[in-house]
């Protein structure tokens, strides 16, 4: 039976701090030369301008941001994947997939993430709260209007409950009569 569940994933290493402090000093560095500097004022003011901009998308992306990864049901009963990205009082939905159209989970590492390449005509979508995670999860979708790879970071008991929930809810919709192959 598939069951409403709801997981909230937490950023695992501090990459994403270093790269954003390491990134603050240097636009910080980068203004004070541009205020102090009687030539080249251009190019610092510049580069400057491109390091608090770096700076900001790091925190807004990885360290401000929090990832919420729901089993749910639709208007129709029918059971979905979604993922939302909670950013101060912003959420946004990112990833809505139906059960029934996960045709694969795997669980990989991070050079097997590198190695891997996409099919032709498929899209990839990535949702890590974490800047380079060790372990993620490779969801093959094939579903009405597009098919696609979803990769998310989840424990692998996350990874099995959501292998299983695909597999019941072949199952589990009513109207199992229009294929997606």
């Amino acid at each position: 039976m598939i069951r409403e569940f709801s997981a909230r994933v937490k950023q695992s290493n501090n990459n994403a701090r270093v790269l954003f402090f390491s990134l603050l000093g240097a636009s910080a560095a980068a203004v004070v030369g541009y205020m102090l500097s009687p030539v080249y004022n251009g190019v610092i003011g510049m580069g400057a301008l491109i390091l608090i901009v770096a700076t900001v998308f790091v925190y807004t992306k990885f360290l401000s941001s929090v990832f919420f990864y729901d089993i749910t049901f639709d208007y129709r009963g029918e059971p979905i994947f979604v993922v939302r990205q909670v950013t101060g009082r912003r959420q946004s939905t990112l990833a809505r997939v139906g059960l029934r159209d996960i045709r694969e989970v795997k669980m990989e590492s991070a050079a097997e993430r590198k190695a891997h390449k996409t099919p032709v005509g498929y899209r990839k979508y990535t949702y890590f709260p974490t800047l380079g995670p060790a372990e993620s999860c490779r969801l093959t979708v094939i579903g009405p209007y597009e098919k696609s790879e979803v990769l998310i970071e989840c424990t692998p008991e996350f990874a099995e409950m959501l292998r299983e929930y695909s597999r019941l809810a072949l199952d589990y919709v009513i109207n199992d009569e229009d294929d997606y192959e």
